[in-house]
């Protein structure tokens, strides 16, 4: 067996901590995106993205499928293909719903006709498209190798004839003298009209008893009791079919199916980004600096795009021997948008997509870690910098060098002394296991921690308002008090006139 997420299918999920995955998600606001590329998909594509790959070359591996699975032609054939699957998803339903045995069978060959052409159709198309990633190359040599089988060849031949001759029957009703007869051929008379005139007063619609609903009418079940007699030779072969092809999926081919979607729906979902202005872009490789233009959060344009607000992109630039952003400024100025921002371009890029921004270039991270300021859990009953500590363990951990860490304001509820002194143990620590990340914060004293560490700034322009424009600073404290103070009229000359 191989997989289109992994070279390595037995070790897929070793890292698929779902919970740990779920607070990165949560934190980040890609559980939003998510959310939106899944939506009109199968039920079982959103676990897919709950897992990360675990090496490098598991990246790069996805990586070279999407960019095959995003180009226009094959983009269109897999997309065709998994139409037909969910053709073949409801024939399969329609069959388990209906009572009488040869509606069972007559959808069955629904299904078994449909499975084998859209996989002739597939092949037919692929070969004509530029393949050069291993996973899709991999898989084109099992569907000719499969598809060239005598297995497959038989059910093919015998699928094919039964659907040809079912499809060729037209046949004639006739009521003359209290009888019905049923002869083979065509006539311009409808038969909905031909109903009406047989029961007047009453609605009536052409139902074909083969693909209509699960019940029969009297008439329509006396019917179908005529065609069987008058086509025994058919119903002999559809039912010795039915019983030669019992069973008829490939696993291979079931997971093909499932692991496809993983990528075409991103594939349709950056398609629809492009269409509305918002440009993505395929992450380069980096061994030592990690940069980005025109970078955004993706959660936000979603939320802009659908209020008609506009999505201020920003620059990123971290060295090889820069460790740590820390980030400052007013509130409200886009830092915690920032992070975010950071933090779904490492996601993005581990997970093999392309990533929000006009340009990137991207090192390998091991994991990818976050810890964003929540409200005190009553149900712990710890206290909000218990449930801070408690949460920050597993970023604390030894096996985690070398992954990124995105902190969003923590050690609020302490006091600044404390805040500032364990910020600066929680920094060094990750600094010394090889971690980079971004520290959003109110104290900029955490600037100066570090050789390792850039400060970051949220800028203002002249009149003081915010930008939602981040750029290199040097650390300085923060003057949004004083701008909190003037906005809600607390000076002590706005205080003095309004009580005078």
């Amino acid at each position: 067996m191989f997989s289109l997420l992994s070279k390595n299918p037995s070790d897929q999920n070793k890292n698929n901590d779902h919970q740990s995955m779920n607070t990165i998600l949560t934190d980040l606001n890609i559980d939003q995106i998510l959310k939106r590329i899944s939506a009109e998909w199968d039920k079982d594509l959103m676990d897919m993205y709950y897992s990360f790959p675990l090496t490098r070359e598991d990246e790069d591996y996805r990586r070279d499928i999407y960019h095959d699975i995003k180009m226009d032609d094959v983009f269109t054939a897999f997309l065709e293909y998994h139409g037909k699957i969910r053709e073949r998803k409801n024939y399969s339903g329609r069959k388990d719903d209906a009572y009488e045995l040869i509606q069972k069978q007559t959808w069955y060959l629904r299904e078994i006709y449909t499975y084998v052409s859209s996989l002739d159709a597939l092949k037919e198309k692929l070969d004509k498209c530029t393949i050069s990633s291993e996973g899709l190359k991999t898989f084109i040599s099992y569907l000719n190798d499969h598809l060239s089988g005598d297995e497959f060849s038989s059910l093919r031949t015998d699928a094919v004839s039964l659907w040809k001759e079912l499809s060729d029957f037209h046949v004639v009703l006739t009521y003359e003298k209290g009888r019905f007869t049923l002869t083979n051929g065509t006539t311009e008379r409808a038969y909905d009209k031909f109903l009406s005139e047989l029961f007047p007063g009453e609605e009536h619609e052409m139902i074909n008893p083969f693909a209509g609903t699960e019940y029969f009418s009297n008439l329509e079940e006396e019917i179908i009791k005529l065609f069987q007699r008058k086509n025994k030779n058919f119903f002999k072969k559809l039912d010795k079919f039915c019983k030669d092809f019992p069973q008829v999926s490939d696993d291979q081919i079931t997971l093909f199916e499932k692991e496809m979607i993983y990528y075409l729906a991103f594939a349709r979902f950056q398609r629809s980004m492009s269409d509305k202005g918002y440009e993505m872009c395929t992450p380069q490789k980096s061994d030592k600096k990690l940069k980005a233009s025109g970078l955004y959060d993706l959660a936000l344009a979603l939320t802009n795009m659908d209020s008609g607000k506009e999505t201020i992109p920003n620059e990123l630039f971290m060295d090889e021997d820069e460790n740590f952003f820390v980030l400052t400024g007013p509130n409200q100025g886009g830092k915690t948008t920032y992070g975010r921002s950071l933090g779904q371009l490492v996601y993005f890029t581990k997970m093999g997509f392309d990533v929000p921004a006009i340009s990137a270039s991207v090192p390998y991270y091991t994991n990818l870690w976050t810890h964003f300021s929540v409200e005190e859990s009553i149900e712990s009953g710890r206290g909000k910098l218990m449930d801070e500590l408690e949460r920050l363990k597993p970023i604390m951990h030894e096996s985690q060098e070398g992954a990124f860490v995105v902190i969003n304001e923590l050690f609020t509820t302490a006091a600044n002394y404390d805040a500032i002194e364990m910020g600066k143990r929680v920094l060094k620590y990750l600094i010394d296991k090889k971690c980079k990340g971004i520290y959003v914060t109110h104290l900029w004293e955490l600037s100066q921690n570090s050789r390792n560490i850039v400060s970051l700034r949220a800028t203002v322009d002249k009149d003081n308002i915010q930008t939602f424009r981040i750029e290199r600073s040097e650390p300085v404290e923060s003057n949004c008090i004083n701008r909190q103070v003037v906005k809600y009229g607390l000076t002590y000359d706005q205080l003095k006139e309004r009580f005078s």
